[in-house]
């Protein structure tokens, strides 16, 4: 299932928006600041998994 790629950008995707979402409402605590970087790590991952296909 996730051999397609337009898969794995939607759940890395989808996963990253989660975890921004959760990390936002929860920005005053030291965990959901962690989830916000975790999450906008992912996100960028996302990105870098593109390149990968594109370039590798």
């Amino acid at each position: 299932m996730m051999d397609n790629p337009l898969n794995v950008m939607t759940a890395l995707i989808g996963i990253g928006m989660l975890m921004l979402g959760v990390g936002y409402t929860q920005r005053a605590s030291d965990a959901g600041v962690a989830v916000l970087a975790i999450g906008v790590l992912v996100m960028l991952s996302s990105l870098v998994y593109r390149l990968y296909l594109a370039f590798g």
